[in-house]
């Protein structure tokens, strides 16, 4: 039996696949299977995975689809998967060779429907290593799920879980809206408390580049959440990802146009949930969040920029 289906989507990877690669086929964890979805790839991320699938048959699969958005891949790859626990992984980050096997046998210890690591952020400029903690700000497991990364990389779910979830095509914030639903259809949820996951900041990457516009993607994304039936928690997540970290982004950009657009997500905020500044769990954020959503509440969008700066300088 396949313990866990690891899912890969592949786009213009070439320079860190091989990296990615050689942290999921030496895994502590036997009886896994990786997934590796071609989306239509240009360069020569096919050859590699020919390699190994070559060298490692019997945990290797390759498949090929046209291209159609990370999101896309996902979904085919989990139509392909035969595991019991289904964990994604971007093809530029890396996994320490421990992470599957520590989230599996807590999952199964527990019988967990999700299992939840932490991870490493790395600089791709000069190898830096920080960790990002688990946040524990709630006794309630599931609830306490929101407070951390609403990204997919540093979990595995029962595939029975996610089986009938589609995420969202050829769109940014593609896995929001995907973690949201998941985490709310979620019983029993758990955490191994160390970093497993190593995500790599880099430049050029979907999050960071300066396709400015693009950042009102994440209004559909909300949009998918209007029936969410913890209205509240929908709420603070809107401040979290649009009003502070889309905004945020925005912020940073070298673009134009940038006033128009920090107004739409504000306007958003302000249409869509009304009362967010009576939120209850507003005052969970940490404390830098606060600073920088006060700042944005202020239209002190200069500060904001001058932050960041100082942050990058110092990194």
């Amino acid at each position: 039996m396949i313990k866990v289906s690891i899912i890969i989507p592949v786009y213009n990877v070439e320079k860190y696949l091989p990296k990615c690669l050689d942290s999921l086929v030496n895994q502590t964890l036997k009886d896994i299977e990786i997934i590796l979805v071609n989306d239509g790839s240009p360069d020569n991320s096919q050859k590699i995975i020919d390699d190994y699938a070559k060298k490692y048959p019997k945990i290797v699969k390759s498949y090929i689809k046209e291209n159609g958005g990370q999101g896309s891949a996902r979904n085919y790859g989990l139509e392909k998967a035969t595991g019991e626990y289904i964990g994604y992984v971007d093809s530029d980050d890396y996994v320490e060779l421990d992470m599957y096997e520590k989230l599996y046998n807590k999952a199964k210890k527990e019988d967990l429907d999700i299992a939840i690591c932490e991870n490493y952020v790395v600089y791709e400029d000069n190898d830096k290593k920080l960790t990002e903690k688990t946040i524990h700000v709630l006794e309630d497991k599931v609830k306490n799920a929101f407070f951390g990364k609403m990204a997919v990389w540093n979990k595995i779910y029962k595939k029975s879980l996610v089986d009938d979830l589609k995420f969202r095509s050829k769109l940014w914030y593609e896995d929001l809206d995907f973690s949201v639903k998941v985490l709310s259809n979620a019983k029993k949820i758990g955490y191994v408390d160390e970093p497993l996951y190593d995500y790599l900041l880099r430049e050029g990457s979907t999050m960071n580049n300066d396709n400015v516009k693009r950042n009102l993607e994440i209004l559909q994304a909300f949009d998918e959440l209007k029936d969410c039936s913890d209205r509240e928690m929908v709420e603070l997540l809107a401040i979290s990802h649009i009003y502070i970290a889309a905004i945020v982004r925005v912020i940073n950009a070298k673009a134009d146009g940038k006033k128009e657009i920090i107004n739409t997500l504000r306007d958003y905020v302000q249409k869509e949930f009304p009362n967010y500044k009576n939120n209850k769990y507003l005052k969970f954020l940490d404390r830098n969040k606060k600073i920088i959503y006060n700042l944005i509440t202020a239209k002190q969008y200069w500060l904001v920029k001058f932050i960041f700066l100082v942050k990058s300088i110092l990194k």
